[in-house]
């Protein structure tokens, strides 16, 4: 990898990323199926929703956590979401020809792969972190209209906590997809794998059957940073109920940033000796 990536290529990759559909059309659906939500929940709730009892309280329950669930299913949605761009915004210019005349213009490899990823991961992140943002808004409002929003000034630090970690996350599972499309060199395959991955072996098949390995993966450790609950022995998504605790928030944020990584890194090594001509 070139020690240094000019800022002129992240930019450039940065704009093209968000030239893209997918990068408008995926955040804005979520967005909008939050309202949606929020509007049936409104109609159909009888009494008060708490947003510090209800929407934002710690995952275990104590009240000295500093936990939170605040975000709710988005630490499901945020990772499937983020490895979609990634793996759209390699395999749509691959299949165009469009890597081919960008290494016209930048024709190191590394170079050229490592800026489009990382002008890929902070677009992500801030459409992540933005996206996150907006939940906690719809949240807060629907508290609100039905007489909830008490003591939600005093957790705000907590909630954007999980807000700016939310978006960390978005990050990493760009680079997640972005390394893996360049790997198989289809964003289909990557895309539908990884779906098969989330919802068939790591849910249904690892989580029940093989809690000790459970503990490792992606999709368990990226929930657990987000809500900052950790990860627990045996236990899916958000750690704590009563498990024995594994390891920490913390770590649990490396161990996702690490299968990003490692998987950005096999990526580059194929693409530098992949024949492209």
């Amino acid at each position: 990898m070139s020690a240094v990536t000019s800022s002129a290529l992240v930019a450039a990759e940065s704009q093209r990323l968000l030239a893209r559909r997918m990068t408008r059309f995926f955040p804005l659906g979520l967005a909008l199926l939050m309202i949606v939500g929020a509007i049936i929940a409104f109609l159909n709730i009888d009494g008060s929703v708490s947003f510090v009892d209800d929407l934002a309280s710690g995952v275990s329950g104590d009240p000295d956590d500093n936990s939170t669930q605040v975000l709710g299913p988005m630490g499901f949605l945020v990772p499937i979401m983020a490895f979609v761009i990634g793996a759209s915004f390699f395999g749509a210019d691959q299949k165009t020809g469009m890597i081919e005349h960008l290494l016209t213009w930048e024709p190191r490899r590394s170079r050229f792969l490592s800026g489009r990823l990382i002008g890929g991961a902070i677009t992500t992140f801030v459409i992540t972190t933005l996206l996150s943002g907006f939940l906690v808004v719809v949240i807060y409002v629907l508290s609100s209209a039905t007489g909830g929003a008490e003591g939600a000034f005093g957790i705000w630090p907590t909630v954007l906590g999980a807000v700016v970690r939310s978006g960390a996350v978005g990050a990493i599972f760009f680079m997640f997809g972005f390394g893996a499309t360049v790997i198989t060199n289809n964003s289909v395959a990557s895309i539908v794998g990884f779906l098969i991955y989330v919802f068939v072996i790591e849910t249904a098949l690892v989580q029940p059957f093989l809690p000790d390995l459970a503990v490792w993966l992606p999709m368990n450790n990226a929930d657990a940073f987000v809500s900052r609950s950790g990860v627990g022995e045996g236990t899916f998504f958000g750690g704590g109920f009563g498990a024995d605790l594994h390891h920490g928030w913390v770590s649990a944020g490396l161990l996702a940033a690490a299968w990003g990584a490692a998987t950005f890194l096999i990526s580059m090594a194929v693409f530098n000796r992949r024949d492209i001509d």
